[in-house]
């Protein structure tokens, strides 16, 4: 018996809440921050074709995005729009850079303002056979680190908007679009659009000493948000001397260490008071968090989230007592 290729699966959905937004797509294990001020807003359309993908997320304010690509493949993203900046791996990303990343990279991805992307997904072994064929390399080695490719930006705009006409037609057109032949046809448009931009001579540049430096800066605040180390420590922790530190902080996230730990230790209490413990307050919660001036946390809690954090706590518990009636 021939095996039929599995059906095509189609996400579609606006968010107003960024770990939503980051559980909805399909295939994926990846963990949001809000960075930026002002009540998040997000949106994602996702197609998947077995283990190719077409999608387009957008959101707002910015965001810091951990994760990888799902299991034995690539991911790529083509930006439509970044009114922030753009840093892929811990590095900046200029105008017309292709964002890369493979299923044993850390995406790594920080925009730092409101942005749409497109995103692409491809298997490894069709990579590998698409660039065989047409660059005569044998393979993208994903044991290296991913490399980037750099194309002007006015054509990346067009790649980008080409591949959202196609996500558009997918999934607004008739089901014509979903023969085996036509979603064959759909992959291979898919596959030009972004292998179109490898060169034929691959240079995999080695991650920046710089992102490594970020990537375990990021880690320890994380794993620190009720003790953060001081400058002094945090320095002795990932080896980097104080300017070292902050370059790459910014490079990376778009702010300093400061900054970075401010919103992480916000956005955690955000978390805290829309999965509130019983008797939780709001003064336990910034205490926790390392916010010892109560109306200043209020404040700076507004600015970040659009709402007082005694508001967001009356919500829950509001929906929670109306749950239990």
């Amino acid at each position: 018996m021939v095996q039929l290729p599995p059906a095509p699966q189609v996400v579609e959905d606006r968010f107003d809440d960024i770990d939503a937004l980051a559980a909805s797509a399909l295939a994926w294990d990846q963990h949001y921050e809000q960075i930026g001020r002002g009540r998040f807003e997000g949106r994602l359309t996702q197609f998947l074709m077995g283990d190719v993908q077409l999608g387009r997320e957008s959101w707002s304010p910015g965001v810091l995005q951990r994760g990888c690509a799902p299991a034995g493949t690539w991911v790529f993203g083509l930006p439509l729009f970044a009114e922030g900046s753009l840093h892929v791996r811990r590095r900046p990303a200029p105008p017309g850079q292709l964002l890369a990343a493979t299923s044993r990279d850390d995406v790594g991805f920080t925009a730092t303002g409101p942005t749409a992307l497109m995103i692409v997904v491809l298997p490894t072994r069709s990579i590998d056979h698409w660039v065989q064929v047409r660059r005569g390399i044998e393979s993208l080695d994903v044991d290296l680190p991913s490399p980037r490719w750099q194309v002007p930006a006015a054509e990346m705009t067009q790649r980008a908007e080409t591949l959202s006409c196609l996500l558009k037609a997918l999934t607004t057109g008739s089901d014509d679009l979903f023969g085996e032949r036509s979603l064959q046809n759909v992959e291979s448009q898919i596959f030009e659009v972004i292998l179109g931009m490898i060169p034929s001579a691959e240079v995999i540049e080695p991650l920046h000493s710089r992102a490594r430096i970020a990537r375990a800066v990021l880690s320890l605040l994380r794993e620190r948000l009720n003790d953060p180390p001081n400058i002094t420590e945090l320095c002795a922790l990932v080896g980097a001397r104080e300017r070292t530190l902050y370059l790459s902080c910014v490079e990376a996230f778009g702010r300093p260490p400061a900054t970075l730990l401010a919103e992480l230790r916000l956005n955690a209490a955000h978390r805290s008071l829309l999965n509130p413990e019983k008797e939780i307050s709001v003064t336990a919660v910034a205490a926790l968090y390392g916010f010892t001036h109560f109306g200043r946390f209020a404040a700076v809690y507004r600015r970040q989230f659009g709402e007082l954090p005694s508001v967001t706590l009356a919500k829950t518990q509001g929906i929670r007592a109306v749950t239990r009636e």
